[in-house]
Protein backbone atom coordinates (compact mmCIF):
# COMPACT_ATOMS: atom_id res chain seq x y z
CA UNK A 1 0.00 0.00 0.00
CA UNK A 2 1.48 3.47 -0.38
CA UNK A 3 1.49 6.11 1.96
CA UNK A 4 -1.63 8.49 0.71
CA UNK A 5 -3.91 5.22 0.91
CA UNK A 6 -2.65 4.32 4.31
CA UNK A 7 -3.29 8.35 5.37
CA UNK A 8 -6.13 8.22 4.35
CA UNK A 9 -7.36 4.73 6.51
CA UNK A 10 -6.05 5.89 9.49
CA UNK A 11 -7.92 9.66 8.79
CA UNK A 12 -11.16 7.56 8.31
CA UNK A 13 -10.92 5.06 11.49
CA UNK A 14 -10.02 7.81 13.64
CA UNK A 15 -12.87 9.67 12.61
CA UNK A 16 -15.33 7.01 12.72
CA UNK A 17 -14.02 6.69 16.16
CA UNK A 18 -14.34 10.29 17.62
CA UNK A 19 -18.03 10.37 16.17
CA UNK A 20 -18.64 7.11 18.29
CA UNK A 21 -17.64 8.89 21.10
CA UNK A 22 -19.53 12.11 20.65
CA UNK A 23 -22.81 10.61 19.75
CA UNK A 24 -22.40 7.82 22.37
CA UNK A 25 -22.17 10.64 24.94
CA UNK A 26 -25.13 12.76 23.69
CA UNK A 27 -27.03 9.11 23.68
CA UNK A 28 -25.87 8.90 27.58
CA UNK A 29 -26.63 12.64 28.59
CA UNK A 30 -29.50 12.26 26.90
CA UNK A 31 -30.77 9.12 28.65
CA UNK A 32 -29.78 10.66 31.94
CA UNK A 33 -32.00 14.26 31.48
CA UNK A 34 -34.78 12.52 29.93
CA UNK A 35 -35.31 8.70 31.27
CA UNK A 36 -33.81 9.66 34.81
CA UNK A 37 -35.20 6.49 36.89
CA UNK A 38 -34.56 4.86 40.43
CA UNK A 39 -31.83 2.68 40.03
CA UNK A 40 -33.29 -0.75 40.21
CA UNK A 41 -30.40 -1.99 42.87
CA UNK A 42 -30.84 -0.30 45.94
CA UNK A 43 -28.23 -0.08 48.61
CA UNK A 44 -29.47 -1.74 52.30
CA UNK A 45 -28.61 -0.55 55.63
CA UNK A 46 -28.55 -2.77 58.13
CA UNK A 47 -29.48 -1.08 61.68
CA UNK A 48 -27.00 -0.80 63.95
Amino acid sequence: MNDASQLATAMVAITFTAMLLITGQWFVDYQLEHEARAPIVRMVALPP
